[in-house]
């Protein structure tokens, strides 16, 4: 499993309650990850920086950037989006098998399947 995300308490949240997992901090680190390894299933988050907040329409840094990725390289396994910004909703039109599942409102299990 891969996660993507750039908070310390979320990714503790997910490390206790997920095996066989890495994770990535920014966009560059979870994209050369994905070039490395097979993930059966990845979690992704959309705002890896305060300008992503502050700059939704951006394009690369984020959360879209993995998300392009994976769709341009027919990734078949399972993609929760856990971001709770509104750009979940982008991420999930560029990734249409994807599940948007915004941190804190899910269970793992029920995600991930």
């Amino acid at each position: 499993m891969l996660v993507l995300d750039d908070s310390e308490d979320r990714i503790s949240w997910f490390r206790q309650r997920l095996r066989s997992v890495q994770f990535a901090k920014t966009s560059a680190g979870a994209i050369n990850l994905l070039s490395q390894h097979r993930f059966k299933v990845a979690f992704l988050d959309h705002d890896l920086h305060w300008m992503d907040a502050g700059f939704p329409n951006r394009q690369h840094g984020n959360g879209k950037e993995v998300a392009r990725y994976l769709a341009s390289q027919g990734f078949d396994g399972i993609v929760v989006i856990h971001s709770r910004s509104d750009q979940a909703e982008v991420m999930a039109k560029i990734l249409p098998q994807a599940k948007v599942c915004p941190f804190g409102d899910f269970d793992i299990a029920q995600c991930s399947e």
